[in-house]
């Protein structure tokens, strides 16, 4: 009788233990999202045997970021809501369907992280999920661009708003129907710069190839900026036809330039003669200037005596005197 006693205790022992040990999932989700995109989490827990009151019922959002800091995205707890990361929720009539799982909207680089999902009814149940936060590369490369002949041309490849950092880029020859990898000969040049880091998390990068028009065969030739990134399936390509342009001729040859000098030079040796005779005239013109009459204090009967002015400005005209 005692022995089914003992045995009846550790059953219910081992019931409690059951019911009140919980259940968690073994396994991490990998989810991955582009910039800017929705999501949702995951989060089922065991089906509920009754209808459970909002405040036995809690749930707990935690995520752990890229830079190992952990924080709370969102919590439910006596029945009401409380969000820590603008645009993340979770539906309250789907918790009555044993469905946690955590809506995030319009997600950010910086959303990218290892999610947990705790629920208490008051069985404890656990769930994680990787999230991945991908960012699909912005290239631009001009359709056409020209050399001058003897001289050298760069054209840029200019790549933006990537996530993860990780990324190549390729200057490649297009020769008829042969591809030929670009910075290879002292006719051509490749410069890729370092990766710098935006505001929103995201990366950009330039990458310039430098002709020399010798090399472009025929006058005309396709380079190609090719770009590897996880958020491409294949590599990317963009090309872009360069072309090979005269120098350009100078307005005027030496003989016009000849002439124009002379006429030139003629023309303001004819200005200054005639400004020069302008003033001559004018000068001719101005009437002259006359003194006072210069004579002795005293004048002597029967004594011839001298009476003089002084004429001055008269030029070469003529003049009468009285």
């Amino acid at each position: 009788m005692q022995h089914l006693q003992n045995m009846k205790v550790m059953i219910k022992v081992m019931l409690i233990v059951c019911h009140c040990g919980g259940s968690s999932s073994d396994t991490t989700r990998q989810l991955s999202v582009l910039v800017g995109a929705d999501v949702t989490l995951g989060c089922l827990f065991d089906k509920l045997s009754r209808l459970v009151e909002w405040s036995a019922l809690t749930v707990e959002w935690n995520v752990v970021d890229t830079h190992a800091e952990k924080s709370v995205v969102y919590t439910f707890e006596d029945g009401r809501a409380h969000v820590n990361r603008e645009g993340s929720e979770v539906d309250r009539m789907q918790l009555l369907q044993s469905d946690a799982s955590l809506q995030l909207h319009n997600v950010t680089v910086g959303d990218e992280g290892l999610y947990s999902c705790r629920i208490i009814t008051p069985v404890v149940y656990t769930e994680t999920t990787s999230l991945e936060v991908l960012a699909r590369p912005s290239v631009l490369l001009p359709e056409k661009a020209a050399v001058t002949e003897g001289e050298e041309k760069t054209i840029q490849c200019d790549i933006t708003g990537f996530y993860p950092e990780k990324l190549a880029v390729t200057w490649l020859i297009l020769n008829g129907s042969r591809t030929v990898l670009a910075g290879l000969s002292p006719l051509s040049r490749v410069c890729t710069e370092m990766a710098i880091h935006n505001a929103d998390g995201t990366f950009s990068i330039r990458s310039g190839i430098t002709m020399h028009s010798s090399a472009v065969k025929g006058g005309e030739m396709s380079l190609m900026c090719q770009v590897e990134h996880k958020t491409y399936s294949r590599p990317y390509n963009t090309s872009v036809t360069l072309t090979v342009q005269a120098p350009p001729q100078p307005v005027y040859s030496d003989v016009t330039l000849i002439a124009l000098t002379s006429v030139t030079s003629l023309l303001l040796v004819s200005a200054a003669i005639g400004g020069a005779l302008l003033l001559y005239a004018y000068l001719c013109k101005a009437p002259p200037s006359v003194s006072e009459i210069s004579k002795p204090s005293i004048v002597y009967a029967q004594v011839q005596t001298d009476l003089r002015c002084t004429i001055r400005g008269a030029g070469q005209r003529e003049l009468r005197v009285r």
